[in-house]
């Protein structure tokens, strides 16, 4: 197969780069975009957190295995952690993996909501786009009539919504999966019965949605301290092409600098479409700064997201507090959170034995 594959590349080589070439566009000017300056750390003293988050699951026959985790850490005069796992079982369903990826994303976020209302932090690090958690679908909430997610609602919101307040007083957990199991199956006995085991699914996906939403509502409160940074977007804001503002930004500049001319997103007129089924002005009410930046010559861009609309003077602040305590033109403590708490495929293994889970994935015999 790979004689193959090696044969088709030397084929298709021309056309390919002919291709790529199509992505290109020498005739752009991003100086009308793009300020190089050199970049000075923020003196003064801050404490800092920053925080990232990871999964991995492991298809068996007859249900996934997965491990999710979340991981921040808190630099003062010295260097502190909180640290969140959970690892479980979820049968195959239309939207598994999704689930699980939103599990990962609850933790993180849960996560720096425990680290905000725990430490006296000047600033969050938060790994990846705020503004992508909400402007993302979630499309199971299709799969619940109408009338009965008011009741789901109704019966749940207040409960969720008072484990996430006092999540500093406890462990980070995905606090549906224990409603459903406690509470809500009783309480919707009937309906779940006459629509068969499939129902309380998809009433659990709907909850989890809604858990995630309440979170990131009660950490967007804190908007002020948060500092949302991406290695890689797809946004382009900046420029009218079909190429990522990111690549853009990254091929026609090397040094130090950044984006002035921010972009504003404004919840209400922009990016949020759909009502939010809980926390929906709130949301709304948002407009998001966005800019990106270069922290080390010829280094990689980074997108900067902050969850307010901020000023070139509050910008250059920002842009100082990031680069303070960075390597490779990275924040270094993003970056080791992230080597710490990533989850692979020999750490599923592992834990699969300690488990002694004997279940097939229905692949041995390749």
């Amino acid at each position: 197969m790979l004689e193959s594959l090696y044969t088709k590349a030397i084929e298709k080589k021309g056309t390919i780069i002919d291709q790529i070439d199509d992505y290109k566009d020498n005739d752009l000017d991003i100086s009308k975009f793009w300020k190089d300056e050199e970049i000075h750390e923020y003196l003064g003293d801050l404490t800092i957190a920053a925080g990232d988050g990871s999964k991995h699951e492991k298809k068996l026959l007859s249900f996934y295995f997965y491990a999710i985790a979340a991981e921040t850490l808190i630099y003062t005069n010295e260097l502190s952690k909180i640290e969140s796992s959970d690892i479980n079982t979820i049968v195959h369903g239309k939207f598994s993996k999704d689930r699980i990826r939103n599990y990962m994303g609850l933790f993180e976020v849960k996560n720096a909501l425990k680290t905000i209302k725990t430490y006296d932090i000047d600033y969050y690090l938060y790994d990846g786009s705020l503004l992508g958690d909400l402007i993302r679908p979630y499309p199971f909430e299709k799969e619940i009539p109408q009338d009965i997610k008011y009741d789901v609602l109704n019966f749940a919101e207040d409960k969720l919504n008072e484990e996430i307040i006092s999540i500093e007083n406890h462990e980070v957990e995905i606090y549906t999966n224990k409603l459903v199991n406690n509470d809500l199956k009783t309480k919707f006995e009937a309906i779940i019965d006459k629509n068969g085991f499939r129902y309380i699914e998809n009433i659990e996906n709907y909850l989890e949605n809604i858990e995630k939403l309440l979170a990131l509502a009660n950490l967007l409160k804190y908007k002020d301290k948060i500092i949302a940074v991406s290695k890689t977007s797809t946004a382009t804001d900046y420029f009218d092409t079909n190429i990522p503002d990111i690549a853009i930004f990254t091929k026609y500049s090397q040094n130090t600098g950044y984006s002035f001319e921010p972009r504003y997103v404004s919840g209400k007129r922009d990016q949020f479409k759909r009502e939010f089924p809980i926390e929906n002005d709130f949301f709304k009410s948002l407009i998001f700064t966005i800019f990106y930046v270069r922290l080390e010559k010829n280094k990689n861009i980074l997108k900067i997201e902050l969850p307010y609309k901020a000023d070139e003077n509050k910008i250059k602040e920002i842009i100082s507090i990031i680069s303070r305590n960075s390597a490779e033109g990275y924040p270094y403590l993003l970056k080791k959170a992230h080597h710490d708490v990533i989850i692979s495929e020999k750490n599923i293994e592992q834990l699969i034995n300690i488990i002694g889970i004997y279940e097939k994935s229905g692949r041995e015999m390749l």
